[in-house]
């Protein structure tokens, strides 16, 4: 084992460098025709870059503010019933595939959606009211667990304090909770504005013409539709340094806690029923916004026509999503691991923060810049038609990447920090070390990490539409295509197999309280 680590550690990370260089180099135009500056002076392309902006401010602003309420509701009234289970749909509803919701909300506000009749002769849903929909449900459940998390961490003398001092109300939230608060609130709205300007498929789906348009969908409209690599490059190289700065900027803010257990230390904070009632209120609404567009898939599906359905097809692109997440997934261990190799083999701080900064570094780099890079920059030597389904794999694990190492990083800490030693003395073989006591010991991380990088690897839009082709398309991009061919009950039905899926998986590796 520890051969194996010298080989496989470096040559993962210099895989990984090796990647964003590659990118680089087609971003610079290396052997191919430059980015085309001339786009400067182009209307639409402020037109694009304004709606980009302005679509991830609304939708940031809007998650945070509604998140507030439930937040506080769930860490501090004890009387909410299924608190646990809204949690748990917090974190599915987050990495869901954005498929299914779209494919939801278009049943309850689309032309013919069920609430359509009551919003009036004016309602659009196409455009930026779906948009702001789509992104305040998929990051609603995010800032709710990480706000939670937040004032369950005030102790309990603080709250015992502030009672014996005769704080109630607004001088309560401001000396007790808002210090706790304030530190967290410009994270939460920084890492969702960079979510949402790096939005593909909501934006594609929902968009409803240029005038809605973002960076992603207008670089994959220049590459796929028109093959003007030139603008594909310009509109990658601004969106890349647009999160950049963004990225390196919301980074000081510190790190966002969000999958933590909920932690109830007993102590109830004396509130008024206003208060109570206001916090149930938005309790209330916030699982029936979370919950309905889901529910509708049912009735919407129930109206297919069980024999003009393509259940071959189904079959076929179900069986190829999961391929392709299982293959991610499994690379995304074994790059995880072999970065820790060398991580764990460091005694210098100094070497460890440029390896963990290789690992993070593709944050800074959108999913659909890295995918524009690595195309073009191969097109002159291979054809996409037959391996761009290796790039969708490995495109995958390395946007996964990031996330798994943040995840596991304290898991491995504890771990050398407690048992590296006692291992030593009793003189275990290398892999009976690794297998027997290192893995089961990160097992309950590695679980819900690789539960979750499947279930984004089974979404994936934006990747698959770069390297793709129909004749294997995955099931996101097949129920993409039902609903622009207005079969809103086949994809309804093809959407709730793609939900189905994410659970049973999220299921089956949430991890159990003994594992550990």
């Amino acid at each position: 084992m520890p051969r194996l680590d010298q080989l496989l550690g470096p040559l993962l990370l210099s895989f990984l460098l090796a990647v964003s260089v590659v990118a680089f180099l087609a971003l610079m135009g290396w052997g191919r025709s430059a980015a085309d500056m001339s786009l400067l002076s182009e209307p639409w392309f402020w037109q694009v870059l304004q709606f980009s902006l302005v679509q991830a401010l609304l939708s940031s602003v809007l998650s945070v503010l509604l998140a507030i309420p439930v937040a506080r509701a769930l860490a501090l009234d004890t009387g909410l019933v299924a608190k646990a289970w809204f949690l748990r749909w917090c974190l599915l509803c987050f990495v869901m595939p954005s498929l299914v919701l779209i494919t939801g909300l278009v049943a309850l506000f689309g032309r013919s959606g069920y609430l359509t009749p009551w919003l009036g002769e004016h309602w659009r849903f196409y455009g930026l009211n779906g948009i702001l929909l789509a992104h305040v449900f998929l990051n609603l459940p995010f800032a709710i667990r990480v706000f939670c998390h937040r004032w369950q961490m005030i102790p309990e003398t603080a709250w015992k304090l502030s009672s014996q001092l005769g704080f109630r109300g607004w001088q309560a939230f401001w000396l007790v909770e808002w210090p706790v608060l304030r530190g967290v609130i410009p994270a939460v709205a920084g890492f969702i504005f960079l979510l949402c300007f790096n939005s593909f498929a909501v934006v594609l789906a929902l968009g409803g013409g240029p005038s809605a348009s973002t960076l992603e969908v207008a670089i994959y409209q220049a590459l796929k539709y028109q093959f003007n690599p030139a603008e594909a490059l310009f509109l990658a190289w601004t969106q890349l340094l647009i999160v950049g700065v963004l990225y390196l900027l919301f980074r000081r803010l510190g790190k966002l806690e969000w999958l933590s257990p909920a932690q109830h230390t007993g102590w109830r904070s004396s509130q008024s029923a206003a208060v109570i009632l206001t916090g149930r209120c938005a309790y209330g609404m916030a699982i029936l916004f979370l919950v309905l567009p889901i529910l509708t898939l049912v009735p919407a599906a129930m109206r297919v026509n069980l024999e003009t359905f393509p259940w071959g097809e189904l079959m076929q692109v179900t069986l190829r999503s999961l391929g392709f997440a299982s293959l991610a997934s499994l690379c995304l261990l074994i790059c995880v691991v072999g970065v820790f190799s060398v991580w764990r083999q460091s005694t210098s701080e100094r070497v460890r923060g440029v390896i963990e900064a290789i690992a993070l570094h593709h944050l800074m780099i959108p999913g659909m810049v890295l995918s524009v890079g690595i195309y073009l920059f191969f097109l002159p030597y291979l054809s996409w038609h037959e391996w761009g389904w290796v790039a969708i794999i490995l495109l995958n694990t390395l946007v996964a990447l990031p996330f798994a190492f943040t995840q596991l990083k304290p898991a491995v800490f504890e771990y050398d920090q407690q048992y590296r030693r006692l291992v030593s003395d009793l003189k275990l073989g290398a892999w009976r070390h690794f297998y027997c006591v290192y893995l089961s010991y990160l097992r309950p991380t590695l679980q819900r990490v690789l539960g979750m990088s499947f279930v984004l690897a089974l979404g994936d839009m934006a990747i698959f539409s770069i390297f793709g082709r129909d004749e294997w398309r995955t099931l996101p991009w097949l129920i993409y295509s039902l609903a622009g061919s207005y079969r809103m009950a086949d994809a309804a039905l093809a959407a709730l197999l793609l939900m189905g899926i994410s659970m049973l998986v999220l299921r089956v590796l949430e991890p159990s309280h003994e594992s550990k």
